[in-house]
């Protein structure tokens, strides 16, 4: 990841518009941090913890604890694809866990939506405009939906409170291209559980027949047509 930052600062020092630019990638590199952010602006997101890396396990699990109740998710901060993502359902199943939030990168405790188990809705913002949105439905009572874990899709098109909250949540983050994880809670509102600046689309744009390839390299090319837009602030 150090390369990576290397590479996309020297071409912003050089005055290339890189999509996306680093700092919003940066805000989303650790999933806390994006929390914060869109928090700070008070965007709705399940309440979440996490750490510096410096607690003893069991004064952890006794934070974790303190501030949110069983069950709770734990996922790791910089994970992707549903990787390293738990549900524990007391502190038995914590301490079964516990192995994982040893290592260097920090975990989170983040409240358990119930109502939003194995399901969340996948949106997809180019340009601060949605392009497409489907819900994702996990098979086998996974906790997880990601496509990669072979969740089905299904079309979802949002409302406008819907598309609204997925636009407001690209603008705060400064984001070219993102894809919004929304959780679904009982009352038919939303809240935001993750951006991904890197997002895979392939299975979305099936869902949604359409060609979302096109749709960022339309974004990308009107930078070119329109020099005063590269700002790369």
């Amino acid at each position: 990841m150090d390369g990576e930052v290397t590479i996309l600062r020297h071409l912003e020092k050089m005055g290339c518009r890189v999509v996306n630019r680093l700092q919003p990638m940066l805000r989303c590199i650790n999933k806390f941090w994006t929390l914060q952010e869109l928090a700070g602006h008070g965007i709705p997101v399940p309440d979440s913890l996490s750490y510096g890396g410096y607690l003893g396990m069991q004064e952890l699990i006794e934070l974790g604890e303190s501030r949110l109740s069983y069950p709770l998710v734990v996922k790791n901060t910089r994970g992707c694809r549903g990787n390293a993502v738990f549900l524990a359902g007391n502190k038995g199943q914590m301490l079964e866990i516990q192995h994982v939030l040893k290592m260097d990168t920090p975990y989170l405790f983040q409240q358990y939506i119930k109502e939003s188990h194995g399901r969340d809705v996948r949106v997809m913002v180019i340009g601060g405009q949605v392009v497409a949105s489907a819900k994702r439905i996990s098979q086998g009572g996974r906790l997880q939906s990601n496509f990669s874990q072979g969740s089905l899709p299904e079309l979802y098109p949002l409302d406008e409170s819907g598309r609204n909250l997925a636009s407001r949540v690209s603008e705060i983050l400064g984001m070219d291209i993102c894809a919004i994880d929304l959780l679904i809670r009982d009352d038919g509102s939303f809240c935001v559980c993750e951006v991904n600046s890197n997002p895979g689309f392939i299975p979305l744009g099936k869902t949604c027949n359409l060609d979302i390839h096109s749709l960022i390299a339309r974004h990308v090319i009107s930078f070119l047509q329109n020099p005063g837009n590269c700002n790369n602030n």
